[in-house]
């Protein structure tokens, strides 16, 4: 007897196991020998530019150039804006060496890869790179007419080992927003984090205000990845972003600060789970920061991220002063305390008094000074203050402002509640009249 179907069953097991064939061998072949399987994190970076420029070929050569700490080039990434459809790029790796200049040729390439706005990764096969003084790389892009524009600073920038090149010239102040990711061999590098035998960055303890230090990590919990800083000088602070961990119950991410790379790292704030950023503004001007974040859930946290650091310029304005308060009123006086700015340049503060929109004193404090009572004021009034913090560069902070109300001078606090008795017997008169004229309808609804 005949079976119906059987010959197309017998040739949709052919046709399933050569897809299964082509497609195991294309796996197979699909795997560069020469790309590392090690986790690379950010070695160097740049991410505050705000301007941007063409980058069009016919104008010139565009490159941003640095000086790498790790000695394999994963990868690096930049960010562009008012990128057209189809629009792509040529991005080559080039090396550098004082007093001989651009070698011949690329040390790397990537031909051709379509462009986006916002951040492109041009990943090639690991290169061998110079730690050196003597010598820097670049990152040359190639696009073509009417193309992306590149996100950059025109100076002064904060990166200090590398500048831009534009239309081919040294602009030394100039730099592009730009990372590049790389590892040493000869170290175990950042595993991803959800790993057995994840090592990560462990740092040392040390103490802040928080008291918490890095603690001993798990690597049953997914680290966080990408944590990038950059200083900001809209916010006047360092603003730290970062990918999610890849654990989903986690509670949340606790962000770690030194003022050394390799060591004294301590909480100064948790975060959300669903919170990805955050803006440190306790610094303090000239001072480099580092940076590390870590997925927490309950007493566990996972292993750190990468480190990321910024450099805060020496010419910043001084935090705005934390937790004005009022702390007391009377009939005539004012009382506010605050919490005293720390950092070394503060020469002291300034306090104001406004009644409505105008102001009426002002006074010039000395920088140990975290309280003030301003006297003589009217009964019953609502004030303003203002609390401003000034540094020895004549910087001044944005302002902290208090609302207060001085209390009502006792004739005036009965007199108010005089009217406050009289409200309530009005009130009261008029729901029992409201009531009587309910039941007098009622009731003359009924006999009708």
């Amino acid at each position: 007897m005949k079976i119906s179907g059987l010959g197309t069953m017998k040739r949709g097991v052919i046709f399933v196991l050569i897809v299964i064939l082509i497609a195991g061998t294309l796996a197979i072949f699909s795997v560069s020998p020469k790309k590392s399987q090690a986790a690379s994190e950010i070695d160097q970076q740049y991410t505050a530019g705000t301007g941007s420029v063409p980058i069009d070929a016919y104008l010139g050569r565009f490159a941003q150039t640095f000086m790498p700490t790790k000695t394999k080039l994963d990868k690096v990434e930049i960010e562009l804006t008012n990128v057209g459809a189809g629009k792509s790029a040529n991005v080559f790796i080039r090396h550098f060496v004082v007093g001989v200049g651009w070698d011949e040729g690329n040390i790397a390439s990537v031909y051709d890869q379509t462009l986006q706005d916002g951040w492109n990764t041009f990943d090639f096969n690991d290169v061998t790179v110079t730690v050196s003084d003597n010598e820097s790389y670049g990152i040359y892009v190639v696009s073509a007419a009417d193309g992306p524009q590149w996100k950059y600073t025109s100076g002064p920038s904060t990166y200090d080992r590398g500048y831009a090149i534009w239309q081919s010239n040294d602009m030394v102040d100039w730099d592009y927003n730009f990372k590049t990711y790389g590892y040493n061999p000869d170290t175990p590098p950042t595993p991803s984090g959800d790993q057995p035998g994840d090592q990560g960055t462990t740092g040392t303890t040390g103490t802040t205000g928080t008291g918490e230090t890095l603690g001993t990590p798990t690597s049953a919990i997914a680290k966080p990845l990408e944590l990038t800083a950059a200083y900001s000088e809209t916010d006047r602070g360092v603003k730290l972003a970062w990918k999610a961990s890849t654990t989903a119950d986690i509670d949340g991410y606790k962000i770690f600060r030194s003022e050394n790379k390799d060591k004294g790292y301590t909480k100064i704030k948790e975060t959300k789970k669903d919170k990805l950023d955050y803006i440190d503004q306790d610094i303090a001007a000239s001072k480099t920061y580092y940076y590390q974040v870590r997925a927490y859930k309950s007493s566990e946290q996972s292993y750190s991220s990468n480190t990321a650091w910024a450099t805060v310029p020496d010419d910043i304005a001084p935090a705005e002063p934390k937790n004005l308060t009022v702390i007391e009123a009377t009939i005539n006086t004012i009382s506010v305390k605050w919490k005293k700015n720390t950092v070394s340049d503060l020469v002291g503060y300034t306090i104001s008094l406004y009644k409505g929109d105008e102001k009426i004193r002002t006074k010039d404090l000395n920088k140990d000074q975290d309280s003030y009572d301003f006297i003589n004021l009217d009964s019953g009034t609502l004030y303003k203050v203002e609390l401003t913090a000034k540094n020895d560069k004549d910087k001044i902070s944005s302002p902290a402002v208090i609302f207060g109300a001085t209390e009502y001078s006792e004739e005036m606090a009965s007199f108010f509640n005089l009217l406050n008795i009289i409200a309530c017997v009005v009130i009261l008169a008029l729901l029992g009249f409201l009531v009587y004229r309910v039941i007098i309808f009622r009731k003359s609804n009924k006999t009708a």
